[in-house]
């Protein structure tokens, strides 16, 4: 009864599989030798095949399950016992008897007793390239390749960003390649991959072009505020040094994408960059922290204490303490720990491993990490600002006259809390976006446009803090003092001249000068006698 069951659900289970091809051939295997269960499945070596996973073979009268659905499959560009003999332009498969295994490797370095026959299903075939891919062998162009645990395909790509690139099984395979030169033959692993032509050139070129952009308005933004006067207090000093941070960063940022677009970088030059960008970059968030802090603790009443006793340069120089230390530290715990000589772990730098500037984990802890932390600490300095102005409104009534020295005063302050905020909005938009495509990177075309906002930072800062009617007045009246400055000088400079002419008048050098003079304003008439001539000489050298 028992096998009559059986007969009956293998019957049943053919007859739904018949002509269901739910893969093909080459990445499926045969398993009409498992273990079949009530509900259709098949069980072979240990893995379970549902219905929509194996199909029935009728050239072969064989069930066959789709082995890539439940492990990885990776591509020998040759069938089992061959290898790859690039003699000829297209490259032919002879027999070798040496057994194919491949070392594998994790991010860092090769995995111990791990083996290709093992972690993957390994199908015989070579990658079909799609418009505009081109099917190039990697020992060709680079001279490192390896497979990694994961089943994708790593390609060292010195001078470049990042410095290596990942394929998936479906855009390479991999085998013994046999090369003849001068007659004697050589094996190596190898790989032929499809290869995308003239990748991210255009990202580059747009980013360079912002971020230089960027670069303008912000030198732009520092002038008008270094040139008036009125501008060049506490707050124009943080500001100004927080852009000057966000301008270094900028501009090695551009160099860097710029050395790389003419492959004229290497793994030194790129840790040596990414540094200076880090430091610039993590000075540029603790200073838009120190703004925080500052406007909060204008509002917070806290009169008396340590900090409002200190002068202006003095409270300055204490801000520029903790905002540059900080970053100080941090930096050097980078550079410390990159050049440690600790062996390569994901928690670690790795700046000479990924390339020019921090990739994954790297990027994750130690630049987003901190600037999270910061933007944590920012928000809740904007609400106690916040709530603290709600409570000054509530309690002083004086503050409602606008002949009050006070209100104009707490006004002001609102008006830099409220530039602060949106400094702190745009920057926060766009350290978000950083932080997504680091997440999402596939989404290219959409990250093309966040990054383009990202790095016109500049020109929005240059926005919010110069185009206003406030700046545009201080300009004004800054160009109509100069101008009354110059003319007073022009004035000044007249009247001087005047007076040295005249004093030179008065007490000639030459007295014959004196007489000629004397003599051009008086009339010329043969009355004047020569007593007479004599005696004014007389008189005017006196």
């Amino acid at each position: 009864m028992q096998a009559t069951v059986t007969l009956v659900l293998a019957l049943i289970s053919r007859t739904l599989a018949t002509g269901v091809k739910v893969c093909d051939n080459n990445s499926s295997i045969d398993i009409s030798q498992g273990i079949k269960g009530v509900d259709g499945s098949i069980t072979y070596d240990g893995v379970t095949y549902h219905k929509s996973e194996y199909y029935y073979d009728e050239n072969t009268n064989v069930e066959r399950g789709c082995i890539c659905s439940k492990k990885i499959c990776v591509q020998k560009c040759c069938p089992d016992g061959y290898s790859y003999f690039k003699k000829t332009s297209k490259g032919i498969c002879v027999n070798d008897s040496a057994v194919f295994d491949p070392p594998i490797w994790d991010h860092f370095r090769v995995v111990e007793d791990a083996h290709a026959g093992d972690l993957f299903h390994i199908v015989a075939g070579k990658p079909s390239c799609q418009d505009p891919e081109v099917r190039v062998r990697v020992g060709q162009v680079f001279k490192h390749v390896h497979m990694t645990v994961d089943g994708r395909l790593y390609i060292d790509l010195p001078n470049k960003n990042p410095p290596w690139e990942l394929h998936g099984p479906d855009k390479y395979c991999v085998d013994t390649f046999i090369l003849e030169q001068n007659g004697v033959r050589t094996s190596k692993l190898d790989a032929l991959v499809c290869f995308g032509e003239n990748q991210g050139e255009h990202h580059f070129a747009l980013n360079i072009t912002c971020m230089l952009t960027s670069c303008v308005f912000i030198l732009a933004t520092c002038a008008v505020y270094a040139w008036l006067p009125e501008l060049r207090n506490l707050h124009g000093r943080v500001l100004m040094a927080y852009l000057l941070s966000l301008f270094v960063a900028f501009l090695f940022m551009a160099t860097m994408q710029i050395l790389i677009s003419l492959d004229k970088t290497n793994r030194s030059l790129c840790s040596s960059l990414t540094i200076v960008i880090y430091f610039a970059f993590e000075a540029a968030f603790f200073w838009l922290n120190v703004m925080c802090f500052d406007i909060w603790w204008t509002f917070s009443g806290k009169r008396g204490l340590s900090l409002e006793r200190l002068s202006t340069r003095a409270r300055f120089y204490a801000y520029a303490a903790y905002a540059f230390g900080v970053p100080t530290a941090l930096t050097t715990l980078l550079a410390a720990l990159e050049f440690s000589g600790l062996p390569p772990h994901p928690w670690l730098p790795l700046l000479r491993h990924q390339g020019c500037f921090l990739y994954g984990n790297a990027r994750m802890i130690y630049l987003y990490g901190p600037v999270v932390i910061l933007c944590i600490i920012n928000l809740i300095f904007f609400v106690l600002t916040a709530i603290k102005i709600v409570q000054i409104k509530k309690q002083t009534a004086v503050l409602k006259s606008k002949e009050s020295s006070t209100h104009d005063t707490q006004r002001n302050d609102k008006q830099r809390l409220l530039l602060y905020i949106k400094l702190f909005i745009v920057m926060g938009i766009n350290w978000i976006l950083e932080v997504i495509s680091a997440i999402y990177p596939e989404l290219e075309n959409f990250w093309k446009i966040t990054d383009a906002y990202n790095v016109l930072i500049g020109v929005t800062i240059f926005l919010i803090f110069v185009c206003k009617r406030k700046i545009f007045r201080l300009i004004k009246k800054r160009l109509r003092d100069r101008a009354h400055q110059n003319k007073n000088d022009n004035d000044n400079n007249m009247n001087q001249l005047d007076n040295k002419q005249l004093s030179h008048w008065r007490h000639p050098k030459d007295p014959r000068r004196s007489i000629d003079t004397v003599r051009s304003y008086c009339p010329d008439t043969d009355s004047i006698k020569n007593n007479q001539v004599v005696h004014l000489e007389k008189n005017v050298e006196i």
